[in-house]
C-alpha cells in the first residue's frame, strides 16, 4: 500500500491537479533556455470514421519552427496544447522518424515523462502525449530541426450529435486556429459503410465530397476544405442512421458484448404532443457564417421530421414592415410545409434586424389566433445587448401579452462579438435579453456558442417548446440475458425534452432481442413502454467499440475521488486498453532508442494527392500494372491524350510509407499510349522486399495514383 501512495503522490507532485484550465497554443522553444515562437502547421489531413455513436478521428499535423530566428537550430521542442470536445476518447499517437511511422507505446505517465526528459538531455527523438485533464492534452516532439519538419497522427474518438436527420461530429479547425501561419486547405478523408449516407460540411454547400475507388485503401470521399474555412467551427454531418427514432449497434467478442445506443423519445414513443408555434426570424447578417437559404432549409427539414397536421405553425419575418407567412394557423403537415417555404421570397429574411417590432408581431399573432401557442424566436441580432433597453423592451413586449407567451430562443451569433459587461458577468450580443425573456416566460434558451451545431441547435430549441417528460427512467436489457456498465453520453437526469436525444454506451451478455423500458410522467399521466429491437435491425459495430467502452469507463473513474485503487485501475485499463487517461501517456522512441517502426500503420495522407480534377480526365489513362501481384517485374501502361501538345511526364514508384523508390520516367512525351516495366528494384539496384507500392503518374497538372504489389 505504501509503495501506491508514494507513485500517487509522484504523480500529484510532477503533474498537479487534474483540474488545469483549458487551452490550445503551438509553441516551438529550445529546451536549454528561454526563446520560443509560435509553431506552424504546415500541413493537415483529417481521416474520419463513424463508429456508432462516436466518430474516429485521424489528425494528420505536419509542424515547423518557420522564421525561427534564435540561435539554436538542431534541438528545438514543439509544445502543442491542446482541448478536444467532452467525452472524448485518445487511443493512439504516432511520429515520424526518417520518413518511417513509429507508433506510440502507452505506459504510466511517471515512467513515460522520466525517459522523455532523459531523451531530450541525450537529443534523441521522442514524441509523448499527456491527458492533462479530463478535456485538455500536451503533445511534445524532440528534437525540431529549424529548417525541417516534424509529422504526427493523433488518433482519438469524439462524441457525436444526434437528431431525427442528421448525426454531427465536430472537426478539430480550433487545433487547426494554434498555426502561426495559416494552412492553405484541410484535406477530409472518409470510408462509409451501407448505413452512412452523404456526407456534408454544415453550412458549407459548396466544399463537396468526391467519390474515389483505390485498390489499396478501396472505396472513399474527399474534400477540401479552403483556408477561410478553417477560421470556423466545421461540423461534419451524416445522414441519421436512427430507425423509428432508436439505432442500436453491438459488437462481441467472446463472452464480452458492447453495445451503442442513441434514442430519441417522441419518435420511439407513443406519445402525442401537438403544438402550435410561430416561427420568427431575425436575420444580421454580418454575425454569422450560416446563410439565408441554410437557415430556412434547416428549419423546414426539423419541421418536416416532427410535425404533424396535429401541429400548427406560422411564419415571421424581420422586414421594415413585419412579413407574415399568413393571417392564420397552418396545419403543419408536410405538404403544407413544403409548399409554405417553397412559396416564400428568396429576400424573406432581410440581412438587417427589426427585433422589437418582430416580437411585438408574434404576439400580436398569437392573440389574434386564439391567444395559445409558442413563440421560437431564431436570432443572432445584438443591438438589445446594454442591459437598460433590454429591461426595457422585456417590461413593453409582457406588457403586451394577455398571458405569458413562451418565447424559446435559438441564438445562432457565431461571429462579430459585443461584449455587455454588468452584474459581475459578460453577456454575448442579446444573450442578457433573451436569457431573461425566455426566462419570464417560461420557455428556453440556446445558443451555438456552447458547442451545438445550428441544426441541432433548431432540434434543441424546437424540442424544449413541448415541454419534457418528468420522472423519466430508460433501462436497457436483452430478452436472453442482461445490460451492465453503462455510460450516458447525453448527460440525461429524470426530466428530458421529448426530442432530446439519449446517447448511451454499455456491455451485454446473452442473446437479443435488445429491450428498451422507457418510463415517466408526460403532461401529468404516467406512461411505461417497452421496445424490443431483433437483430435484423441492430447494426455490426468493430472492436472499437470496445475502446469505446473503455474510455468511457476510465473517464468515469478520473471524475470519482482519486484513492490509490482508484488511481491504480486507471493506470492499469488504461495500459491493457491502450486508451489515455490522466494517468499515462504515449511515448513515441526512434528505432535505436528503443522503439519499433510500426509496418502495419497505413499513411492515409498518400491520398492527398489523389487530384481532384481525376475523374475529368477521362483521356488520360493509367492502366493497372500486370500483372499483379507480381514478381520478379511488371508492366505499366498509360495513355496521354492528342490534344496539340506534348508533356512534362514523371512516372514514380513510392513505398508504404510515402518515399520515393525509383523514378521511371522523366521528361517531355507526346500523346500516344507507353509501356514501362519495373524490375522491383530501387533507384540503386537494390531488390525491394514483398509490400504495397504506389506508382504515380504525373502529366502537366494531371496526377494519377494506383497501387500494386510485390510478391517474394
Amino acid at each position: 500500500m505504501l509503495k501506491k501512495f508514494v507513485l500517487y503522490f509522484t504523480f500529484c507532485v510532477i503533474f498537479g491537479s487534474t483540474t488545469i484550465s483549458a487551452y490550445s497554443e503551438l509553441r516551438v522553444r529550445d529546451p536549454r533556455g528561454w526563446s520560443s515562437i509560435q509553431g506552424t502547421i504546415e500541413e493537415a489531413t483529417v481521416s474520419i470514421k463513424p463508429k456508432g455513436v462516436y466518430m474516429e478521428i485521424g489528425l494528420y499535423l505536419t509542424f515547423s519552427a518557420r522564421d525561427w530566428n534564435h540561435g539554436s537550430q538542431d534541438s528545438l521542442e514543439v509544445e502543442f496544447y491542446f482541448d478536444l470536445p467532452e467525452n472524448s476518447i485518445v487511443h493512439d499517437s504516432w511520429l515520424w522518424v526518417e520518413g518511417e511511422i513509429i507508433r506510440g507505446e502507452i505506459m504510466d505517465k511517471w515512467t513515460a515523462s522520466e525517459i522523455y526528459e532523459n531523451i531530450v538531455r541525450r537529443r534523441r527523438d521522442p514524441s509523448i502525449l499527456f491527458k492533462r485533464s479530463q478535456n485538455s492534452y500536451e503533445l511534445r516532439i524532440f528534437p525540431m530541426v529549424a529548417s525541417e519538419t516534424r509529422k504526427v497522427k493523433l488518433t482519438y474518438l469524439v462524441p457525436t450529435e444526434w437528431n431525427s436527420r442528421k448525426i454531427f461530429a465536430s472537426l478539430p479547425t480550433e487545433l487547426l486556429r494554434t498555426s502561426r501561419y495559416d494552412l492553405p486547405n484541410l484535406t477530409v478523408l472518409t470510408w462509409l459503410e451501407d448505413d452512412w449516407k452523404n456526407p456534408e460540411i454544415l453550412g458549407f454547400p459548396e466544399i463537396q465530397f468526391q467519390e474515389h475507388r483505390d485498390d489499396f485503401f478501396g472505396d472513399y470521399v474527399k474534400a477540401v476544405v479552403p483556408s477561410d474555412a478553417i477560421d470556423k467551427s466545421l461540423h461534419f454531418t451524416l445522414d441519421s442512421p436512427l430507425k423509428n427514432g432508436i439505432y442500436v449497434n453491438h459488437y462481441r467478442e467472446g463472452n464480452d458484448g458492447y453495445y451503442q445506443l442513441a434514442y430519441i423519445p417522441s419518435k420511439a414513443l407513443t406519445i402525442n404532443a401537438n403544438s402550435k408555434v410561430a416561427v420568427l426570424f431575425d436575420y444580421e447578417s454580418f454575425n454569422s457564417n450560416i446563410s439565408t437559404e441554410q437557415i430556412l432549409e434547416s428549419v423546414k427539414n426539423y419541421l418536416i421530421s416532427n410535425h404533424s397536421k396535429i401541429d400548427s405553425l406560422n411564419l415571421i419575418f424581420s422586414r421594415p414592415n413585419i412579413n407574415r407567412a399568413s393571417e392564420n394557423w397552418i396545419y403543419a403537415d408536410s405538404a403544407n410545409i413544403e409548399n409554405l417555404f417553397k412559396n416564400l421570397e428568396s429576400n424573406s429574411l432581410a440581412s438587417y434586424s427589426n427585433l422589437p417590432s418582430l416580437l411585438a408581431n408574434g404576439i400580436d399573432f398569437i392573440k389574434e389566433n386564439g391567444d395559445d401557442g409558442n413563440i421560437v424566436l431564431i436570432s443572432n441580432s445584438d443591438h438589445v445587448g446594454d442591459f437598460q433597453i433590454a429591461n426595457q423592451l422585456m417590461e413593453d413586449l409582457l406588457l403586451l401579452m394577455n398571458a405569458d407567451i413562451p418565447i424559446h430562443v435559438a441564438d445562432f451569433q457565431d461571429r462579430n462579438y459585443q461584449y455587455f459587461h454588468f452584474g459581475a458577468r459578460s453577456y454575448v450580443g442579446n444573450e442578457y435579453f433573451y436569457k431573461n425573456i425566455s426566462r419570464m416566460t417560461s420557455a428556453n434558451y440556446f445558443n451555438v456558442r456552447s458547442g451545438l451545431s445550428f441544426d441541432n441547435l433548431i432540434s434543441s430549441v424546437f424540442g424544449s417548446m413541448t415541454g419534457f417528460v418528468s420522472s423519466f427512467d430508460l433501462y436497457t436489457s436483452l430478452v436472453n440475458g442482461y445490460c451492465y456498465g453503462r455510460f450516458n453520453l447525453s448527460n440525461y437526469d429524470k426530466n428530458i425534452y421529448l426530442d432530446q436525444p439519449i446517447v448511451q454506451v454499455g456491455k451485454y451478455y446473452g442473446d437479443f432481442p435488445f429491450t428498451i423500458e422507457s418510463s415517466g410522467v408526460y403532461n401529468s399521466e404516467v406512461f411505461s413502454e417497452k421496445i424490443n429491437i431483433y437483430s435484423q435491425n441492430i447494426f455490426q459495430g468493430d472492436s472499437i467499440s470496445r475502446k469505446i467502452w473503455a474510455g468511457n469507463y476510465i473517464n468515469d473513474l478520473e471524475s470519482d475521488y482519486q484513492s490509490n485503487d482508484v488511481v491504480n485501475e486507471i493506470v492499469n485499463y488504461s495500459i491493457s486498453e491502450r486508451v489515455l487517461s490522466i494517468y499515462s501517456a504515449f511515448l513515441c522512441l526512434e528505432p535505436n532508442g528503443g522503439g519499433e517502426v510500426c509496418f502495419d500503420c497505413i499513411d492515409e495522407t498518400q491520398l492527398t494527392d489523389v487530384d481532384e480534377t481525376e475523374s475529368l480526365t477521362v483521356d488520360f489513362v493509367l492502366n493497372q500494372n500486370y500483372p499483379n501481384p507480381f514478381n520478379p517485374s511488371t508492366t505499366i501502361e498509360y495513355t496521354l491524350p492528342a490534344i496539340g501538345k506534348t508533356f512534362s511526364v514523371s512516372l514514380k514508384i513510392y513505398n508504404s510509407l510515402g518515399q520515393l523508390v525509383a523514378t521511371l520516367v522523366e521528361e517531355n512525351q507526346a500523346a500516344g499510349t507507353y509501356s514501362v516495366i519495373w524490375d522491383g528494384k530501387d533507384m540503386h539496384g537494390n531488390q525491394m522486399p514483398s509490400g504495397i507500392y504506389f506508382y504515380i503518374l504525373q502529366a502537366g497538372d494531371i496526377k494519377i495514383t494506383k497501387k500494386m504489389m510485390l510478391l517474394k
